[in-house]
């Protein structure tokens, strides 16, 4: 019963993507639907569902915050390869996550490689191997600043 509503949300989901990228034309509905129906299945088979859900006004607030810290990141990327000094004192930190496996995970790598100077350049179990362009720097704080964010979207646990 839960599975068929798991898959009835991305469907919708889906759909709805589909009609924003072909501008609301009906004419490809049918076509549409199909294609809908195709990718729900396949994403439950790619990412099953494991009990937990993100708290959508937890993701909604947490995004003005996420794009600022995209744009920040990309102009000291900027900043460090066009200064003509290249400050840069690089180095590798390797972080433990509490965060469950798979999608808040990956969540926290994606956004970690968003955030100035770092990049998270592989995993083993609960540890990322993090990147860093200014060692210096307290990116652990930043680390853990951008976990706690993440966790905080999380409700349940994995059934």
């Amino acid at each position: 019963m839960a599975t068929g509503f798991i898959i009835l949300k991305r469907f919708v989901m889906f759909l709805a993507l589909w009609l924003v990228l072909s501008g609301g034309a009906i004419s490809g509905l049918p076509f549409g639907i199909v294609t809908a129906a195709i990718a729900a299945w396949t994403s439950l088979k790619l990412l099953p569902a494991d009990g937990r859900r993100v708290r959508l006004h937890s993701a909604v607030l947490m995004m003005p915050g996420f794009l600022w810290r995209s744009i920040r990141g990309g102009i000291d990327v900027a900043w460090r390869a066009f200064h003509p000094k290249l400050p840069v004192t690089p180095g590798w930190l390797l972080w433990r996550t509490r965060l469950p496996e798979g999608g808040p995970r990956v969540t926290l790598g994606s956004e970690l490689s968003l955030l100035p100077g770092t990049l998270v350049a592989g995993s083993r179990g609960d540890v990322l191997y993090v990147h860093c362009l200014d060692a210096t720097k307290d990116v652990a704080g930043e680390i853990a600043a951008e976990e706690a964010r993440i966790a905080s979207m999380i409700e349940g646990e994995p059934s």
